[in-house]
């Protein structure tokens, strides 16, 4: 049973002024959030800017049979965030960041091993289902229970995972390649995921309110230090099992998310625009090959682009906080159709620079507004609730896949698919600025 709030030790006279505390421990499970986002991201989707090539070369398999792994892969994730959103109100985060890297290492181990494109897919589909049970919906669950006035800040920081990831895994990828073989490569990859599980077990508090705090570090009952203590003093054990956000008796349905024009809006804006980063940034290294770079530089140039989108994702969300959101969306998105436009432009190193410095920025804001503005539009008590079903949006990242693989197929180029990609950028901005300024008003009974 859990323990009731009135039967909470109060805090000393000293401790209960409604100020945040110096260090709130809020920032350890932003800290964990962080890794969860960049291991996730980093194997399931950047590292194959190594690993294409290789896979191309020695298995026989060409660029579009394997751009139908992601499609898959995001099918799958996107069912897993169904059912995490949904677990998340009974088991809380913790559980799940846990278990999520054991399923999502074995399977990529299991990548390096497959010869058939039919078990690469299925090896694929199950790193994807693991890497959603630790990223995505989960992890951004865990940070938005812990913050409400810094949660742009917070949720900024968490999310800047998977832009650095695109920085650093497929530099190590290719490093590993070089020195230990395809194979091996997935194998150490695949051995390094597991730091995930127990530091999350470890780390990982499912809300402030099971430590007595409230959002942002505003002491309310035991002192933080419960949340560290709960696993060794039985007492603080209790206090410190999974507790979901207070709420009242009313909540957002499925029908009625479904009668809500924001919601539509909100999913199609942000399903379109993050199709085409991702269709983007999957390939990013093989387009610079394409352009004439030699295979380390446009490794390189691929870093440096997700390096700006980890800069991007916490400036983007940093500027969410105290301002209007959808404002800071709306200018996200222009920025990152102008990016692509420069891509289209021939002009030589300077030019591909001027690309990787803008289009990184900008296309590192879409995922982290997209959970500031979900977090906005419906509340910290509702987030988990609603983002599973605004992640099904994100099905459109399919288009994206499908956009890049026919592009080059047809043209020899990607050219075609940044251009489709630029409309869907002004489309999504366009959305994005209807939406409601405030916070939606919950919703009555069913």
């Amino acid at each position: 049973m859990h323990r009731s709030k009135s039967a909470s030790a109060p805090l000393p006279a000293a401790l209960s002024r409604e100020e945040p505390q110096r260090l709130f421990y809020g920032w350890y499970v932003v800290a964990v959030a962080f890794l969860a986002n960049f291991i996730s991201t980093g194997t399931g989707f950047y590292v194959f800017n190594a690993f294409m090539i290789p896979l191309t070369e020695t298995r026989g398999w060409t660029r579009a049979e394997l751009n139908l792994a992601p499609m898959l892969g995001f099918a799958a994730i996107l069912l897993g965030q169904f059912a995490y959103g949904t677990l998340l109100a009974r088991v809380g985060p913790r559980l799940l960041i846990t278990l999520g890297p054991l399923l999502a290492s074995g399977a990529f181990i299991m990548l390096g091993q497959a010869h058939s494109l039919g078990w690469f897919f299925v090896c694929y589909m199950l790193l994807m289902a693991g890497c959603g049970a630790m990223g995505g919906i989960v992890a951004n669950t865990a940070v938005s229970n812990w913050f409400e006035r810094r949660r742009g800040k917070a949720l900024g920081l968490a999310t800047t995972g998977i832009s650095l990831s695109g920085a650093v895994v497929p530099l190590v990828a290719a490093a590993l390649i070089q020195g230990v073989g395809l194979r091996g490569a997935f194998v150490y990859i695949g051995l390094g995921m597991l730091v995930l599980s127990p530091l999350a077990w470890l780390v990982i508090r499912d809300t402030p309110e099971s430590c007595g705090l409230k959002p942002d570090g505003y002491p309310a009952a035991p002192p933080a230090e419960a949340c560290l203590a709960a696993d060794t003093e039985p007492e603080l054990a209790e206090a410190a099992s999974f507790e979901p956000p207070p709420a009242g008796p009313l909540y957002w349905t499925p029908r009625r998310l479904a009668r809500c024009g924001a919601f539509w809006r909100l999913g199609l804006a942000y399903g379109l625009v993050i199709a085409g980063t991702t269709g983007v940034m999957y390939q990013l290294a093989p387009r610079f090959r394409d352009l004439g770079f030699a295979p380390g530089s446009a490794m390189l140039l691929m870093s440096l682009a997700a390096l700006m989108g980890t800069a991007g994702k916490y400036v983007w969300g940093q500027f969410c906080d105290g301002r209007d959101p959808r404002k800071v969306a709306a200018v996200m998105m222009c920025a990152t159709g102008a990016g692509l436009a420069l891509g289209l432009v021939s002009g030589g190193l300077a030019m591909v620079l001027l690309f990787v410095v803008v289009y990184g920025f900008a296309m590192g804001g879409a995922v982290s507004t997209f959970v500031i503005m979900a977090a906005h539009l419906f509340g910290r008590r509702h987030f988990s609730q609603v983002f599973r079903l605004l992640a099904m949006f994100l099905a459109l990242e399919v288009l994206g896949f499908l956009a890049m693989g026919q592009s080059f197929s047809l043209t020899g180029s990607y050219d075609a698919a940044y251009g489709i990609f630029i409309g869907l950028d002004l489309l999504g901005m366009t959305l994005v600025l209807t939406l409601p300024r405030h916070q939606l008003a919950t919703p009555g009974p069913v």
